[in-house]
């Protein structure tokens, strides 16, 4: 499968885009034995490539072992990106995708994306708050949009699976609004309906990642009374063991982690 939006089918003229993308050069992100990200400009503008090479099945069944999803592509990238869209979700702009491979093990596959430009991510711009408290109505905010985001998620059956503050990007010239790109979904579970530990999962490591940020048992209850579809009294009486939970485990990942910012 591939799809080239009008500025990279006329860029590659018809050439192979896995040969052409692994000759470009370009600022390097991140390198793994089977997965490359960098950012390189065309035509003045800027874009980030994932490059997907097979992964091997012992990385398949190492996975399946240890009870994870495996990772075998961009696929899971794409298909979450456009589901995001699907709900209204700020994220990235995806203009071009390929795979080609039947056997998993070692299917190429690659996602380009559009540089999200005057951006910072929540960890940066949070990092100070503890020694610098800010504005109470911008927290707040922020507050209310991660909780409408995170529900729309989970009620919609995604599972970010990375869910930090550090995939959040706020954008700078809209700061009065308060608008958020949620990126980094090449782990993404897209289901009909979400087990519960997959809720778990994505809010323990929200809560972990905002853990040294001076926030308050007001705050925590606010993010909760979004979250929530019923209120904060029937969600603290309802969910009571689901919010105990997800406290243990942020608790268990400060403690063998430390803190993330």
């Amino acid at each position: 499968m591939f799809y080239l939006n009008e500025e990279f089918a006329q860029s590659f003229d018809g050439a192979d885009p896995f040969k052409t993308l692994r000759a470009m050069e370009g600022n390097i992100y991140r390198q793994f034995n089977s997965r490359k990200t960098f950012q390189f400009y065309l035509n003045g503008k800027s874009y980030f490539a994932k490059l997907h090479t097979g992964v091997g099945w012992a990385e398949i069944l190492k996975n399946i072992l240890q009870f994870r999803l495996p990772i075998v592509g961009a696929g899971n990238e794409w298909r979450a990106i456009h589901r995001l869209q699907e709900l209204d979700i700020a994220t990235l702009n995806p203009v071009a995708y390929g795979s080609r491979g039947i056997n998993p093990a070692c299917r190429e596959s690659f996602i380009i994306t559009e540089e999200l430009c005057n951006t910072v991510s929540l960890e940066d711009f949070c990092k100070s708050w503890k020694q610098d408290p800010p504005d109470p109505r911008l927290r707040r905010q922020l507050i209310k949009e991660i909780a409408r985001i995170s529900k729309t998620l989970h009620r919609n059956g995604v599972c970010h699976r990375d869910y930090y503050l550090c995939h959040f990007l706020l954008h700078k010239d809209q700061i009065s609004i308060i608008k958020l790109s949620l990126i980094d979904l090449h782990r993404a579970l897209v289901k009909t309906k979400l087990a519960r530990r997959w809720i778990i999962k994505d809010i323990a490591g929200l809560y972990y990642s905002s853990m040294n940020l001076g926030l308050t048992k007001r705050d925590l209850l606010r993010f909760i009374r979004h979250y929530s579809t019923s209120g904060l009294r029937m969600s603290l009486t309802r969910d009571n063991a689901l919010w105990q939970r997800v406290e243990q485990r942020a608790q268990r990942m400060y403690e063998n982690l430390g803190p993330s910012i």
